[in-house]
């Protein structure tokens, strides 16, 4: 019988809002941060619920608190199958396509998904969900390192051949790296291989109690059905298109639950 975590501590009342996000990358001038943490501290304002707020900790450490204590609050998280159990679900509020970056002169996307499982070794960050899959899926080499600013050094001293980390994330690390003249200072790097579609969610663990849940999806749809949702986009100077294919599936609340899709590098 394989491993089971032991059932998270009883709820105390008070939700533990993990911030997203540190000082640092709110000052760094990416036009998104604050974007969920924004999003998540005004959901549970009108639900009315009892917060603490923390500032932010690796993820594999705010996923160790979560396994032993309820009421833990993560966002935006993978709605995967080997956590549907451990957390319950607000959302969806974002959607990612999972890619294998590699640097374009390479050939990786030629290669196909199952070689590439076998023979490249993939970065990735320690406790998350891509890391997770990766392996379930049979990734032979995997790097598992603690913060994803270190992916794209590694992967430029050539300590990995591809990483997996979100596209946004990965092109506000490639700007940071352009010399004081603008020049780039990476060779280019694409999604070599696109591997899952995910929708994101404020995943909350434990037994907390269901009208919790219930009043905070009600109010994630309300926000979305009367606009704060785009408004708290616009604000952090995300796109408002509600006619674009990512905003149609945020805004349509049949998408309530929904989870992942396998890509295995065809694409959508």
């Amino acid at each position: 019988m394989g491993y089971q975590a032991p059932a998270p501590a009883p709820f105390g009342g008070r939700y533990i809002l993990h911030l997203s996000e540190n000082a640092r990358v709110r000052s760094s001038g990416r036009p998104e941060p604050g974007y969920f943490d924004n999003l998540a501290i005004k959901l549970f304002g009108k639900a009315k619920l009892q917060t603490e707020i923390v500032a932010q900790m690796p993820w594999k450490r705010a996923m160790e608190l979560a396994e032993r204590e309820a009421g833990h609050v993560i966002y935006p998280a993978t709605r995967s199958e080997n956590r549907e159990e451990q957390f319950k679900w607000v959302g969806p509020i974002s959607r990612a396509i999972w890619n294998l970056y590699g640097f374009s002169n390479k050939g990786w996307s030629e290669m196909g998904f199952d070689n590439l499982l076998a023979q490249a070794r993939i970065g990735t960050l320690m406790g998350s969900a891509r890391e997770a899959y990766l392996r379930q899926r049979g990734a032979q080499h995997i790097v598992a390192v603690p913060r994803e600013e270190l992916l794209l050094p590694m992967m430029l001293a050539d300590r990995v051949d591809l990483i997996a980390i979100g596209g946004n994330i990965l092109r506000h690390y490639i700007d940071a790296a352009k010399d004081p003249d603008g020049n780039q200072g990476v060779p280019d790097i694409d999604g070599a291989v696109p591997y899952r579609s995910c929708y994101l969610y404020i995943a909350i663990s434990g037994d907390v109690p269901d009208k919790d849940i219930s009043n905070l999806q009600t109010t994630l749809d309300g926000f979305k059905t009367s606009g704060v949702f785009v408004e708290n986009r616009a604000a952090h100077g995300l796109s408002t298109n509600v006619e674009g294919s990512f905003l149609s599936a945020m805004l349509n609340l049949e998408n309530n639950g929904v989870s992942c899709v396998d890509l295995d590098g065809n694409g959508l």
